[in-house]
């Protein structure tokens, strides 16, 4: 684990580093000029001794880093991949990606203090002026201190972009977790909604798009009357159960063709489903991301869904699309 985030720390760093070197300090007195200046150290464990200052950026990548007691750094302290060992004083703020962070019983922090992927441990006596946060939450603490074009600033952006994209990737999985166990309960019924939208998308949408614009209506109207609001609840459950099913189905849908497309005979119905749910979400996901029109993929593909579990009424009964009549013969004239 340590190894993953070293390598991690790593590949970020190509990227993080000229922006964390840009930034000004964030705490106030900082001397803003020598801020502009970063101090990187790759590879190799950092030790600055009892006395010693410096006034730069401390930017530490795949190594331990090291303050004595009466060690001053006047700007910020960033380190990835390595653990961090603080004793003396911190001016700016204090990020550690990867690492373990500890605060001794002289360390002084006068920003903020932020931990990813590694524990804190704060002695008594140590100081943290700003706030202090474990993992993608920043705890209580000092009023925010506007960091316009500060390395925090960067970071923040940073730890925001890569929140999204895990719980986009957690919720895929939940999703794909909860299709497996469907199937595995109703292969059936998941398999009558997934062959009416197969066989009738476009019925399936329009009678979706209908069900999600009336039902929200309807519960509306429920829930003027006290003694209809239960029957207004249990309305948008059964809605939300019924979209949930119908994106399973499309999901099982997706991984029957890919597992075809693969060759992948073998692959049971739940394990199809679970990948071709989790694989939908996720590109679903992405499409959604597209400015101004990105809403749409998700928005017919869920009234598909829908659409196709109440024409099979959440799969209990086969849905057959209405085939056209045949010719009818002319009579021969005798």
């Amino acid at each position: 684990m340590k190894r993953f985030w070293s390598l991690l720390a790593l590949a970020l760093a190509a990227a993080l580093l000229p922006l964390v070197a840009a930034g000004p300090a964030a705490a106030a007195g900082a001397p803003a000029a020598s801020c502009n200046d970063s101090h990187a150290v790759i590879g190799e464990s950092y030790s600055l001794p009892t006395g010693q200052q410096l006034d730069s950026n401390l930017v530490v990548l795949g190594a331990e880093a090291t303050v004595a007691s009466g060690a001053t750094i006047n700007c910020n302290v960033v380190v990835m991949g390595g653990d961090l060992s603080l004793a003396g004083k911190v001016v700016g703020d204090v990020v550690v990606v990867g690492g373990n962070v500890h605060l001794l019983s002289t360390a002084e922090v006068d920003g903020r203090l932020q931990s990813l992927g590694g524990t804190l441990t704060q002695d008594d006596g140590a100081t943290v002026k700003g706030s202090v946060g474990q993992g993608f939450s920043i705890g209580s603490g000092r009023p925010e201190r506007p960091a316009v074009n500060g390395a925090f600033s960067v970071l923040d952006t940073m730890f925001a972009f890569y929140r999204g994209v895990t719980r986009t990737i957690l919720g895929a999985l939940g999703m794909g977790l909860l299709a497996l166990l469907v199937v595995l309960f109703w292969p059936e019924q998941t398999a009558r909604v997934r062959a009416a939208a197969a066989n009738a998308p476009g019925q399936s949408g329009a009678l979706g798009l209908l069900t999600v614009v009336a039902v929200p209506v309807l519960i509306v109207i429920a829930s003027i009357t006290i003694c209809l609001i239960p029957v207004g609840f249990m309305a948008g459950v059964v809605l939300t159960a019924a979209v949930a099913f119908g994106w399973i189905a499309l999901g099982e849908l997706v991984g029957q063709r890919l597992a075809g497309g693969l060759g992948l005979v073998a692959l049971s119905p739940a394990v199809a489903a679970g990948l071709g749910t989790a694989l939908l979400s996720l590109a679903v996901a992405a499409i959604n991301l597209v400015p101004c029109v990105g809403w749409i993929a998700p928005v017919v593909l869920a009234a598909v869904g829908l659409g196709a579990v109440t024409l099979t009424r959440f799969g209990t009964q086969p849905f057959l699309p209405a085939s056209p009549a045949a010719p009818i013969a002319p009579a021969l004239n005798a």
